[in-house]
């Protein structure tokens, strides 16, 4: 979706962050998540994700010729917690005579709420070809019931070709109104702002497309290109546009109601352990499920160790034991589902309408 970006952290820090972001875990990578400027996704490891991003206004008179500012957001997961790619605008006016502005990225989901943190954290270090500037930008978000809140810092080495270095601010929210529709809004502006400077907004609906793995937004803003640079500072032209997110290269679907399947599921997801009474348990180990992948396709555990899959796709999933010892049934899109591993093994799993979606549980006796 659009949205309104104001970044502005230290480059160093950013640096920094990505360097040490090992530990983190899949967040947000679909527009019901995520403003509409305020990128703060990150996406599955050996996954690629498209987002065709385009934004119209009406030129002036006589002609009043239809405009449009198109951005395309490519990534590709390199690990669950960080991903590389580029932006492209191929109508940018971030500067003037040159409207194709590149931009190459790295961003890092370094702390998630799934894994307990306080708040999520992305961050994220780029090249602009257009300004020739270094940039990042720092984003925290905090999700509270339907609420997903987020704010940010960031730097811009030379912001908007002037030859300065200015720090951004931002800050922007998603909140769900159904499992698959949600209100979004943003602002961002430069931290220490000129009389020239013009806050930037944007402000729309999110939608995702039911039994897909795709999602979508229509919004409205006075943003042009959506790089660290062009969400800096807002402009004069009101723009109408949409967000639609296209992941490629994964397996064949079939309809998973009404298969023979269906009442196995029922019959196996009685079978699933039970708690011991009493028994002092560890933290449930999260594995989040986007974009019709796992996000941690094999985790090792101990014994006792709770396991919950969370389903952030449009359409519902399963979790199937391959050896028919658990189902989990359908997990509808924003539900989980939780089983709790009592003996050592290894656990080979995968999803029953969408073969090409698998994943291990190593679980591994105590010492």
């Amino acid at each position: 979706m659009p949205c309104s970006l104001g970044h502005g952290f230290a480059l160093g820090f950013g640096i920094g962050t990505l360097a040490v972001a090992g530990a983190g875990k899949l967040r947000a990578q679909s527009t019901l998540d995520s403003p509409p400027n305020l990128s703060n996704w990150v996406v599955v490891a050996g996954g690629l994700q498209f987002n065709l991003l385009h934004r119209f206004s009406i030129g002036p008179a006589p002609s009043r010729k239809l405009q449009n500012a198109p951005t395309v957001d490519i990534l590709y997961g390199l690990t669950p917690w960080l991903s590389a790619g580029l932006n492209y605008a191929s109508a940018s006016e971030v500067v003037q005579a040159y409207p194709n502005e590149w931009e190459l990225l790295a961003r890092a989901a370094p702390l998630t709420q799934d894994d307990g943190a306080p708040v999520d954290v992305h961050a994220q270090v780029g090249w602009n070809v257009a300004t020739e500037s270094v940039d990042g930008q720092l984003l925290l978000t905090r999700r509270v019931g339907p609420l997903r809140a987020v704010a940010g810092v960031g730097a811009l080495q030379d912001a908007l070709g002037t030859g300065r270095s200015r720090a951004t601010v931002a800050a922007g929210a998603t909140v769900r109104l159904r499992a698959l529709l949600g209100l979004t809004a943003d602002a961002s502006t430069f931290a220490n702002r000129d009389g020239a400077d013009v806050v930037a907004w944007s402000a729309g609906l999110n939608v995702g497309v039911a039994g897909t793995p795709h999602t979508m937004s229509v919004h409205v803003s006075n943003v042009a290109s959506r790089t660290l640079q062009g969400i800096a500072r807002g402009t004069s032209d009101t723009r109408y546009g949409f967000e639609y997110t296209i992941p490629i290269g994964f397996g064949t679907t079939r309809a998973l109601a009404g298969t023979p399947l269906d009442g196995r599921m029922l019959r196996q997801r009685s079978r699933a352990p039970r708690l011991l009474a009493g028994a002092r348990r560890a933290k449930p180990v999260v594995i989040g499920i986007r974009s019709l992948r796992y996000a941690r396709r094999k985790i090792v555990v101990d014994v006792g160790a709770t396991v919950v899959w969370r389903n952030h796709d449009p359409l519902a999933h399963t979790v199937t034991s391959d050896s028919g010892e658990f189902d989990s049934g359908k997990i509808a899109p924003e539900s989980s589902w939780s089983r709790t591993f009592d003996e050592p093994g290894t656990y080979s799993y995968h999803c029953v309408p969408h073969p090409g979606m698998t994943g291990v549980v190593v679980v591994r006796a105590k010492p």
